[in-house]
């Protein structure tokens, strides 16, 4: 009866032990299956979880916006659209100077007779109408009896002054481009005036800052034939800061030794390189007794602006001293 007894209780202790091994081993084997499940997952995450390899494409289309922005207009040839659609037709005339292409804008006199032709010629980087002078001249100018033919000119080189380390390098580079700019310039002026002898009258040269020392420089070397007469505006010739006194004191002596009038008018408020150089060409004007020349210097409240009624009557009166 004992015996029984304990067997029974023997067989219990055996059948929990194995159920407690069944139950040790799925839990083993559940673990384990989690942990395979989540190292298979992981690598399904990494498309979600790699935001690099999407700014890839990105970037290109930046880059690509970048390239597709459109650049401003270059000023010369916005300064010719808008003298082409504000002007009346008939009052721009484009000329044809070698390769090169220009608007005039022509007024004829409106006076009983006519005196002549006056040639306006803007500074580099003015436009055909800018306020400071030259609109003026050409709205003012034909009730005085002159035709005004008022050309558009080019802008100043882009690699003007040269930004070369060496000033070796720098004097040479601006040598080169300032010869090649006068090239265009002489062959442009030269077309003008075949234009301005179409009409009946003297030729008058009105020139703006460089160009109106440029042009000293061109018919001092003979390469332009000189107008009858010649008025300067705010004249200087823009260098290299190493060479501008030495530049500008030779544009002083061309002055000087010239023999056609010349009419030199700056401003109290102006560029300082036309001031200095104005007492140069004044100095050397004396020593060389140059009897047609007559220089002025004008009040102005704005810098660079030409007050506009002295202007004309400083210019018709020396035009009536030497003759017109």
């Amino acid at each position: 009866m004992h015996l029984n007894k304990l067997s029974s209780k023997i067989i219990g202790i055996c059948v929990s032990i194995q159920t407690a091994v069944i139950i040790c081993i799925i839990t083993l084997l559940g673990f384990a299956a989690n942990t395979v499940h989540g190292q298979q997952s992981e690598p399904e995450k990494t498309p979600e979880t790699t935001p690099a390899s999407n700014a890839a494409p990105e970037s290109t289309n930046k880059s690509e916006n970048t390239d597709g922005i459109v650049m401003p207009i270059p000023r010369i040839k916005q300064q010719k659209q808008d003298i082409n659609h504000y002007l009346a037709k008939e009052k721009v005339s484009p000329i044809l100077a070698g390769p090169d292409d220009y608007l005039t804008i022509v007024n004829r006199y409106t006076s009983a007779n006519s005196k002549g032709v006056a040639i306006l010629l803007p500074d580099w980087q003015q436009g055909a109408t800018n306020p400071k002078a030259i609109h003026f001249l050409q709205e003012s100018l034909p009730s005085h009896g002159w035709t005004t033919i008022t050309v558009q000119p080019d802008n100043k080189p882009a690699n003007f002054p040269s930004s070369a380390i060496d000033s070796n390098e720098q004097i040479e580079a601006d040598k080169a481009t300032i010869q090649a700019y006068k090239t265009k310039l002489s062959t442009m002026f030269k077309v003008l005036m075949t234009k301005a002898k179409e009409h009946p009258g003297v030729v008058l040269v009105i020139a703006q800052g460089n160009h109106a020392a440029m042009l000293v420089d061109l018919i001092d070397n003979e390469q332009n034939e000189a107008a009858n007469a010649l008025i300067m505006l705010s004249s200087f010739l823009d260098a290299n800061p190493s060479q501008q006194s030495a530049i500008n004191n030779a544009f002083a002596q061309q002055v000087a030794q010239s023999e056609y009038p010349i009419f030199d008018v700056l401003l109290n408020y102006d560029h300082p390189l036309a001031i200095t150089g104005a007492k140069e060409r004044l100095m050397y004007a004396k020593q060389e007794m140059k009897v047609y020349y007559r220089q002025r210097q004008l009040n102005n409240s704005n810098t660079g602006y030409y007050p506009e009624k002295e202007l004309i009557r400083q210019i018709n009166s020396w035009l009536r001293a030497i003759g017109w």
